[in-house]
């Protein structure tokens, strides 16, 4: 895009030079006044359907104490963004958010997409006052990349707020355990589940690669799941990173480690197969229509037929669930001479869908239902707003255990 801009430019000022020469002579030639028309209409065609580049940003944003007006603009480097803020009495303040050594600030390609330069983290779980979140994202610049091959975090995040004198803030990030340590330079991830007005799902992890306990049974869910939660402290400066004791007195959380599990379980029988490492090898069969369908081997040691893929889904789903996923999952599997094979490949998924979170809960003793929501963003991946995630509901079974009764794979388009 610069070499094109260079072009326009190169092309208007000798427009601007040709016409100025023009007027100090009174003969035009037509040979002259072809060369003028001709070079006009090149610069009108280069211009023409090009996006505006980038300039400045400008939202608002809730502060300690009050709203404020937040502008953002390139900084004089790569790894500078300009911020400026002004309150309600028009005063204004200038800052400079610099990025950690080693990265830049991940600017928009064009004005068009300006909302992208940051993330704006609000409160609207309910009407509890919280200061927002501005989240500013560094992508890692190429010569750290040729310095350091090694670092494998290209992308990382910095938090800010507004405290209660209007100044811009970075919000610290420590460790539960050890409130002395900071964990900020570790924040690579560029989203969070905001569950609760000041808390948010920073990682959730499913432990799948051994379903059974050394005795033989099947591992609970409460125990194959891992919830790393961010705790906000707009008061201390600081998010404070812990884990949640995932257990059913404990609603909102026992609810997300199923949700979790479930949309592992589900995955592979949605929009991925299974792993398949042998891709020479195949057996072909057809459809009523006489289309063909090609079934290869599953590597997977976990299962070595069918049976054993609907045992893993019972695992999160009750037995009714998980055979309706089974059978009717775009990802088929079947028994080919007692081996178990699956279709290659991956499946469509809904592309415009962001992060699904809870908005509501009914909880009684044997069942617990939950409301859901989900982002959605246009095909330019800009945030439009929210759609209806459906309901996921659990309940207690006979022998005491919760399985996931109602469910739906929140990327999917049924």
């Amino acid at each position: 895009m610069n070499k094109i801009l260079s072009i326009v430019f190169i092309q208007l000022l000798a427009a601007v030079l040709f016409s100025s020469c023009t007027e100090e002579n009174e003969e035009v030639t037509d040979s002259q006044s072809s060369v003028s028309s001709e070079t006009s209409q090149t610069v009108s065609e280069v211009t023409e359907g090009q996006p505006e580049p980038f300039s400045e940003y400008t939202f608002e944003m809730r502060g300690a104490a009050e709203n404020y007006m937040l502008i953002l603009r390139h900084g004089e480097f790569d790894d500078e963004l300009s911020v400026t803020i002004e309150n309600n009495r028009y005063e204004s303040k200038e800052f400079v958010i610099t990025a950690p050594s080693g990265y830049n600030v991940v600017y928009p390609y064009d004005q068009e997409n300006a909302s992208q330069i940051v993330n704006v983290i609000k409160n609207d779980i309910d009407d509890t006052y919280i200061p927002d979140i501005m989240q500013v994202n560094f992508a890692i610049s190429e010569s750290e990349l040729d310095n350091s091959p090694e670092n494998t975090l290209y992308n990382i995040s910095r938090m800010y707020m507004i405290d209660s004198d209007g100044e811009l803030r970075e919000i610290a990030v420590v460790d539960g355990e050890d409130e002395e340590e900071t964990v900020s330079d570790y924040l690579d991830r560029t989203s969070f589940y905001h569950t609760e007005p000041a808390r948010f799902i920073y990682e959730i992890t499913v432990d799948d690669t051994n379903l059974y306990n050394e005795n033989g049974g099947l591992r609970p869910v409460e125990e194959r799941v891992t919830i790393r939660t961010m705790t906000f402290e707009p008061e201390k400066l600081r998010i404070v990173m812990g884990f949640e004791e995932i257990t059913e007195a404990d609603p909102l959380y026992f609810g997300y480690a199923y949700w979790a599990a479930a949309n592992l379980a589900a995955q592979n029988f949605t929009v991925s197969a299974f792993n398949i490492s042998d891709f020479d090898n195949y057996i072909e069969e057809k459809n009523d229509d006489e289309t063909s369908v090609y079934y290869f081997k599953i590597d997977d040691p976990r299962f070595d037929s069918t049976d054993d893929l609907i045992t893993y889904l019972e695992t999160v789903f009750a037995p009714t669930t998980a055979q309706r996923i089974f059978t009717e999952a775009p990802q088929k599997y079947k028994d080919i001479d007692g081996e178990l094979y699956g279709i290659a490949g991956d499946g469509i998924y809904d592309r415009t869908l962001g992060t699904l979170t809870f908005s509501g809960m009914e909880i009684t003793d044997s069942r617990m239902l939950f409301r859901s929501r989900q982002e959605k963003y246009d095909e330019y991946g800009n945030f439009t707003g929210y759609t209806d995630g459906g309901n996921f509901v659990i309940a207690k079974q006979e022998d005491g255990s919760w399985k996931v009764i109602q469910y739906r794979y929140p990327y999917s388009y049924n």
